[in-house]
């Protein structure tokens, strides 16, 4: 140790009392970081002791931590030291792990002591693939297979709004879905018989397909003649005529643009709304697929505003490929954009919804010709990843059919020049219909999988009774296979096409049981309840670039913690997505209590 190191670590020893059994444990079980200009943190991960020297530090004026969180549960997702029974917090950032005795060498006269007994501490959960642009459909009118009961049930909701609605006001409706529920598609036809002198816009689930009546087609001058946008399609009959059907986003901007929408302020009342949701199931981290998607530049304004609003979450996302120009023209890097608010990466999208018949598919759908489409030529995809990727950004491109993998693929590996993603850690987002022969070629261009999980317990007799068959929707959301492929792998949400709530993606990775029906789709494919965990926790961190600050309880990180009245690993599979959270807490600041 050289001389100066020296000095202070006997001033910090003599302000201890000569406690030297704070220290006793340094790389034999201890976690411990924090000597002014000196960083210890012989048991983490390299990321976490690299931060070390910008982290809160026990400092040797004999303060003491802020902080010491006791339990006899936690479960720290660190591979040097899994489980602990206790934590110190100094300034919001972790200074030890480790025993109750070792830890409480670290308590000064200020120190709050949490005793948490029974209870269970876990690192904070991170949804890594939710959108913001869905916070303005909250006071949209929900028709969705969990409120509606089929499709006759939509319509009736859909007429009762248009009944009661007042002159210049618009039906919006959110969440159909017609493959989960029963009846005959909804037509322009149907929607001008329920709503002949109100425009009407419903929005399906996924996000990939919505439907419009009459008198939206003339508020937002869309005809017969009006060409496809790129990378969309408005459905149209045999004769040619509109029938009122949108295929991708695209297509829905002429009618985003005459939709009245909500003011500023109650935009970001929404979004807040939301992460506060998210804290409250358990979150501390966010990580958006989608900003600007919507309103472009003016996402990243409503992002920031939310943010200013201290909500009990970190926000971090990507930048939609369809405008990289006006990102490079903003000057927009890879990295902190404002406090707890961080950039990291490119969206992109191949293909659309498996459910919506618009994945695209190595063979068609059952009983059709529909293969699903890309959205982009294979070569429009390549040079979105050229582009992202030598400016330095993270690319995450959105693939749900097999097909769509396949072309999403040789876009990595022609667009890196063959260099993969294994620095920028390049995912593929869904992922949904996965092969073992993919896989290979994932882990060769090291490229990993966030996977929708929820597909499998909401959708999953759709997928295999109606639209996919057995063998294809065996290879739903694959997470054994890609583990054992040797994938690093996390489970999201796709807020709003599945809530937020990452306890309950655990137990759908766990049972892969259907919510329809009853039954286990390919029970091959289950993986373990702290497999789980690790992909909503330091896994999904890594693949949202914030495992140096959160993810896992080490010296180092950001103190964001989850607190559980049960243990995941202790209660039976079918158990844990009804595990109650106690309390969330954001740099060791308690932002949820249940």
């Amino acid at each position: 140790m050289c001389n100066a190191c020296n000095t202070k670590m006997m001033a910090f020893m003599r302000s201890y009392g000569g406690r030297r059994d704070a220290l006793r444990r340094i790389g034999s079980g201890l976690l411990f970081t924090g000597l002014p200009g000196l960083a210890v943190a012989a048991s983490a991960e390299p990321a976490a002791a690299s931060k070390a020297t910008q982290a809160a530090r026990v400092t040797s004026r004999g303060e003491g931590a802020d902080t010491i969180f006791l339990s006899r549960r936690m479960h720290t997702m660190s591979a040097r030291r899994p489980q602990a029974q206790a934590l110190a917090v100094r300034e919001g950032r972790i200074v030890a792990v480790g025993t109750k005795a070792e830890v409480m060498g670290l308590k000064g006269s200020a120190t709050q002591v949490i005793e948490l007994g029974d209870l269970t501490v876990l690192p904070g959960f991170v949804d890594p693939h939710m959108h913001s642009n869905f916070c303005g459909l909250r006071p949209w009118l929900d028709v969705g297979p969990f409120t509606t009961k089929d499709m006759e049930h939509a319509r009736r909701k859909i007429a009762q709004a248009a009944a009661s609605a007042r002159p210049g006001e618009w039906v919006q409706g959110k969440m159909l879905d017609p493959s989960l529920m029963p009846g005959k598609p909804l037509t322009r036809r149907d929607l001008d018989q329920l709503a002949p002198q109100v425009p009407v816009f419903v929005l399906e689930s996924n996000g990939h397909v919505a439907y419009v009546n009459s008198k939206a087609i003339e508020l937002a001058q869309v005809t017969k003649d009006t060409p496809d946008p790129p990378q969309a399609r408005f459905g149209r009959d045999a004769d040619g005529e509109l029938n009122g059907r949108l295929d991708e986003p695209p297509a829905f901007q002429p009618f985003v643009s005459v939709l009245p929408k909500p003011s500023p302020s109650e935009f970001v009342g929404f979004l807040r709304a939301d992460l506060d949701d998210a804290s409250a199931r358990g979150c501390t981290a966010l990580h958006d697929c989608g900003i600007g998607g919507l309103y472009a530049e003016g996402d990243i304004a409503l992002i920031e505003a939310a943010m200013k609003t201290d909500p009990g979450v970190r926000y971090a996302g990507m930048l939609v490929s369809t405008h990289m120009k006006k990102w490079r023209e903003m000057g927009l890097r890879p990295g902190v954009h404002s406090p707890r608010f961080t950039l990291n990466g490119i969206k992109a999208w191949s293909d659309g919804s498996n459910q919506g018949g618009t994945g695209y598919q190595r063979e068609p759908y059952l009983g059709s010709s529909n293969r699903g489409a890309l959205n982009y030529r294979p070569e429009e995809i390549e040079q979105v990843v050229r582009e992202a990727h030598e400016a330095g950004w993270q690319l995450g491109i959105h693939a749900n059919g097999d097909a769509a993998i396949d072309v999403t693929l040789d876009a990595f590996e022609r667009g890196t020049r063959g260099a993969g993603g294994h620095k920028l850690r390049h995912r593929i987002e869904h992922c949904s219909i996965l092969h073992d022969g993919q896989i290979a070629r994932m882990k060769k261009l090291g490229i990993s999988p966030s996977f929708l999980i929820g597909h499998v317990h909401f959708w999953g007799r759709a997928f295999r009774d109606r639209l996919l068959g057995p063998a294809r929707a065996d290879r739903l959301d694959p997470c054994r296979s890609a583990l054992k492929g040797g994938l690093r792998i996390s489970l999201h949400s796709d807020y709003n096409v599945t809530p937020i709530d990452p306890l309950r993606c655990v137990q759908n990775a766990v049972l892969r049981d259907m919510r329809e029906g009853g039954g286990v789709l390919n029970p091959a494919e289950r993986i373990t309840a702290l497999q789980g965990l690790r992909a909503v926790t330091i896994d999904a961190a890594w693949q949202c670039h914030l495992d140096h600050l959160c993810g896992s309880l080490e010296p180092g990180k950001a103190a964001d913690l989850v607190v559980l009245e049960k243990d995941p690993l202790a209660v039976p599979p079918d158990a844990i997505e009804s595990i109650k959270i106690h309390s969330t807490w954001l740099d060791g600041r308690r932002r949820y209590a249940g």
